[in-house]
């Protein structure tokens, strides 16, 4: 497997994968509109197939996690961890420390492998989403590197 930069050309197995993992998934329009704002965006690829991949972008000096989506057939399998852990490497080598993300209060599967990955919820904000269900919001904090 490999972690690589997304390509215009990835956008239709991109674009299968998040309609395959969200209720609520993210139009064409606005996810080309992410990656043409300049945003963090990755793909991981086995045998030429996109099986995952993890939009993110740096705001007012915190990273922010957009949207992480694995396709079904590759749950399980520790590619979530990898993307995460790359988009985190890629906040601190920018001198980030805090990464925020936003997940749904019934994804539990979502909130577990943050926790896992270093994130702690830190508020909750009510009718976040369209369909009226509350958001979590999760933090991962981390030291500054000395210089």
């Amino acid at each position: 497997m490999i972690i690589r930069d997304f390509k215009p050309t990835d956008l239709d197995e991109v674009i299968r994968i998040e309609y395959e993992s969200f209720s609520e998934p993210y139009p064409i329009d606005i996810i080309m509109r992410l990656y043409e704002a300049g945003a963090g965006f990755l793909v991981a690829e086995i045998s030429s197939n996109i099986v995952g991949y993890i939009i993110f972008w740096i705001k007012d000096g915190i990273g922010h996690i957009i949207v992480i989506a694995i396709d079904s057939n590759f749950r399980g399998m520790q590619i979530g961890t990898l993307l995460l852990q790359r988009a985190i490497e890629i906040f601190y080598v920018n001198d980030i420390c805090d990464v925020k993300l936003e997940v749904k209060k019934s994804n539990i599967r979502a909130i577990h492998f943050y926790q896992q990955n270093g994130f702690r919820q830190i508020a909750e904000e009510d009718k976040y989403y369209s369909d009226g269900e509350t958001a979590i919001i999760m933090l991962h904090k981390y030291e500054k590197k000395n210089t």
